[in-house]
């Protein structure tokens, strides 16, 4: 299951415990964290639109959600990591 497609009764399960859903979602953290995975197939040259992508999407619909606040958060984590490539290259 993608952390976009999951219900309200799915969140609120995964939030049983999770202090975090923005930073460490449990649904997302294994042997090595996600978002590095992406990284690592999609490549560097690639990564920034795949951030971007994110960025705008989470932007794109929290007006329209009832967890907004957490959808502004996550673009905001996506935008930071976008920051953190820049500034290794």
């Amino acid at each position: 299951m993608s952390i976009n497609d999951a219900t309200k009764e799915e969140w609120d399960e995964a939030m049983k415990g999770e202090k975090d859903m923005v930073n460490k979602p449990a649904h997302y953290q294994g042997a090595i964290e996600c978002i590095d995975l992406i990284k690592d197939r999609v490549g560097p040259n690639n990564f920034p639109a795949y951030l971007e992508g994110n960025i705008w999407k989470y932007f794109y619909r929290y007006k329209d959600k009832e967890e907004n606040i957490q959808d502004l958060e996550k673009a905001a984590w996506y935008l930071n990591k976008l920051i953190e490539h820049y500034k290794e290259l």
